[in-house]
């Protein structure tokens, strides 16, 4: 993992809420993170390899997001039935309106259906978070 994608995790991780009446603090800046979830087991019980998922980031996720990319493994957990998951957190270009969600960014929905055509049955979901990033 490189420099910066070590620092957006950090970031991700530890990032507060960017509300519409509270500004982000001084040294930081409003955002939005994509949270996307990959399930790794499909439901015939089939995992997604490293090597596949190496491939997928390679052919897709990096070059579709074009932004650093912050990966980790979520415990895995067995209800309603056994799955691991890897999640991905990216910065993405996307409007905040504390009315209304944003819009999915057209480059995330890319990435979902990438993933739903090479693992049909593998779950996958996304998410848009509103953070304060370290400038």
């Amino acid at each position: 993992m490189n420099r910066r994608g070590a620092l957006l995790l950090g970031v991700a991780v530890l990032a507060r809420p960017a509300g519409a009446l509270t500004p982000c603090m001084p040294g930081t800046r409003p955002a939005v993170l994509a949270h996307l979830r990959f399930g790794l087991l499909m439901p015939n019980g089939d995992d997604v390899t490293d090597a596949q998922w190496r491939t997928f980031r390679s052919d897709i996720l990096d070059p579709v997001l074009r932004t650093a990319i912050t990966e980790r493994d979520e415990p895995p957990v067995s209800a309603p039935r056994p799955q691991r998951t890897r999640s991905v957190f990216a910065e993405v270009r996307a409007s905040w309106n504390p009315d209304a969600p944003p819009e999915m960014p057209v480059a995330v929905r890319s990435v979902l259906r990438a993933w739903t055509a090479r693992f049909p049955e593998a779950p996958v979901e996304a998410q848009l978070l509103p953070v304060c990033l370290a400038t």
